[in-house]
């Protein structure tokens, strides 16, 4: 009689419950909503950056448009002519509000735009990386002429002095992009 070997029997195969294969698709699932999310925080960081850095642009583009005034001011030896229509440089004060009485200062009027800069502003020295050059306006504000005097001869002489505002828009890289600043100055006049 021949001997029969017995092998072991291997086990039953088991029914898998396919627990670690959920955990690992919802784990994968977890991690590409981390990825997306990172992805769209740094896109939404980069341009926050690149704003503040076209608006940066613009403050200093107006900055120059305002030193460019100052620096006309400052070579003026006499009084300059004011005009309405900005073609002596100086304007009258509020002589371009479009909507007088109406609470606004004109520099704040939505019709103020980059055109109506340029066609009545005055432009400095060309501003590289700009949509549109800067542009100022100069106005006189008002003449004063009590506060301080020289003593002449057998009297005191006052010295009137002008105060002028002036008023710089620039624009960043995005002509949607702009920034107005404001200054008073001061001149005496011959």
């Amino acid at each position: 009689m021949k001997k029969i070997k017995h092998r072991p029997t291997a086990p039953a195969p088991q029914r898998q419950q396919g627990a670690i294969l959920v955990f690992c698709l919802i784990f994968l699932a977890v991690l590409t909503m981390m990825g997306v999310s990172g992805m769209e925080s740094t896109t939404l960081e980069e341009r926050m950056s690149a704003n503040m850095v076209d608006h940066e642009r613009a403050f200093n583009a107006a900055e120059t448009a305002l030193q460019a005034a100052e620096a006309w001011l400052v070579t003026q030896d006499v009084l300059p002519i004011t005009s309405t229509d900005g073609s002596t440089t100086v304007w009258v004060e509020d002589s371009m509000d479009p909507a007088a009485g109406d609470g606004m200062y004109w520099w704040d009027h939505a019709n103020m735009t980059a055109a109506w800069w340029t066609t009545n502003g005055d432009a400095p020295a060309a501003v590289p990386i700009v949509a549109t050059q800067p542009r100022y306006l100069i106005e006189e504000f008002k003449t004063v002429d009590s506060g301080e005097s020289i003593s002449q001869g057998s009297g005191e002489q006052p010295i009137s002095r002008t105060f002028h505002r002036i008023t710089a828009r620039g624009w960043g890289i995005n002509n949607n992009t702009s920034s107005t600043v404001q200054a008073t100055f001061v001149q005496r006049y011959n």
